[in-house]
Formats: C-alpha cells, structure tokens, sequence
C-alpha cells in the first residue's frame, strides 16, 4: 500500500496502525499476478486499462509447462515426430483450458501460410513442368561430376533466391533442383539438404531479403549498400565453411 485516503482527504496517521474502512480509496502497488487473481472480485475494479498491457495468466502455468515438456520428451526419444508432437500438445492446452479458442485463432500467422501455401505450389510447377530436371541437367554440366562444385551451385542459386524473394518460395524453387542434381550425380541427397537450409537463412545482402531486415532498414537510417557491403562478406564466410563441413558430418 503506498496511499490512502478517507472522505477526500488523506490519513495522517501512519499506514501499518491504519485500519481499513468502508469508502476508504487506496493506492497499491501490486506485481502482475495480482491482475488475474483479482478478476473476479468485486472489491477491486479497474477503472483504465493500460494500453499494451494484458494480464497474465499464472493459475495453469504448471500444465503447460508439464505438456511442453511431454511433447519434447516425446519427439527427444522418437516415439513420434515433430508435428504429431506439437498437434496433439496444441490440443492438450486448448482441452485443459491453458490456451482458449479466440487467442489461439488470433494467433495463427496467415501471412505465413499464405506464403508457404504459394511457396508449395510452386514447388509443384516446378518438379511438374520439367523445369526441376532441365536446370539440374544445367548444373551438372556446369560443376561435372564434383559434388562439391554442385553444392557451391546449389548455395549461390539459393542465396540469390533467398535475397530476392522470400525464403520459403527459395527453398520451395530450389529444393526439386537440388534433388535432382544429386539424384544424376548418384550422391547422398542429404548434404544438398544440409547446404538449402543454410542457403535459405543467408538473408543478409538486401534489406527485402528478410522481414528483420527490413524492420531495422528505415529506423536505422541504413541505406541498400551498407546491406550489400556487410551481406556479401557474410555470406562468403558462411558459404564457404558450409561448402566444406557439410560433406564431413554429412557424406555424400
């Protein structure tokens, strides 16, 4: 309690000796559960709400710590995938009231599926149409029958990709590609696998490259070179070391 005051005017004396009465207003200083557990109650009301601030919830907090580490447990000893995982945990806290059904709607990033859900059709016209096939036939040709210099093709075709349009319609273009030019050198898909996903996150040379990117870009006052000065370093470094280890944990 910082303060208290009755009829209008405030109590001289000392705040611990004071005892509480009808009408009396107080001002407290609470922490953040208080919100919650308050909420129901009819002694208190609040009369503005903060812009910004939501009550946290801490009553089912040990539940869902208990169903995040079931569905990690779960996925660490492989009893099931990853996705299985995450569905059947998702409808654990909807089931015991730790999530509701308005909130987790509201959280659901259809931007992102929309994205994805492009990026996958994508995918498809490009293995379809023959595409897929005659640009691996391209960088066979290219890089012979070195795996390596496949793999160097394969990350600068991503990257390019990735700072141009969004990742995942990156991955969705190149992914068939990279299938086939492993499957026509008769080499380990999984290192070409390894190289995308390392390609795919190589957003660093444009600042459309990545929604960070672009998020620092007009407050930071940075202009579309310093992208490219700071990007292009990077991403050799980056490249290189994932040209050459990725094969060595990875065989082909």
């Amino acid at each position: 309690m910082v303060a208290i005051s009755r009829d209008r005017e405030p109590v001289r004396c000392p705040l611990k000796a004071l005892k509480i009465e009808a009408g009396d207003t107080a001002v407290l200083e609470v922490n953040d559960s208080f919100f919650y557990d308050v909420r129901t109650e009819e002694d208190f009301a609040l009369t503005k709400a903060l812009d910004g601030y939501h009550i946290q919830r801490t009553d089912r907090a040990i539940i869902a710590m208990l169903i995040t580490l079931m569905m990690v447990s779960v996925v660490a000893v492989g009893w099931m995938s990853m996705l299985n995982a995450g569905l059947l945990a998702a409808g654990a806290m909807l089931l015991t009231g730790c999530l509701d059904y308005k909130k987790a709607a509201r959280s659901i990033d259809w931007g992102t599926l929309v994205v994805i859900a492009c990026a996958i059709g994508l995918e498809s016209a490009v293995s379809r149409s023959g595409l897929a096939a005659l640009l691996s036939g391209l960088l066979t040709a290219v890089g012979g029958n070195n795996p390596y210099t496949a793999l160097a093709v394969i990350f600068v075709g991503c990257t390019f990709m990735t700072n141009v349009i969004t990742n995942n319609a990156a991955a969705a273009f190149m992914f068939p590609i990279a299938l086939a030019t492993a499957a026509q050198l008769q080499v380990s898909f999984m290192p070409f696998a390894i190289t995308l996903m390392i390609a795919n996150s190589c957003a660093f040379i444009t600042p459309t490259g990545y929604q960070t990117n672009l998020m620092v870009w007009g407050p930071g006052g940075y202009s579309f070179g310093d992208f490219v000065k700071m990007g292009i370093p990077m991403t050799l470094i980056v490249g290189v070391m994932t040209i050459l280890l990725t094969p060595v944990f990875f065989r082909f």
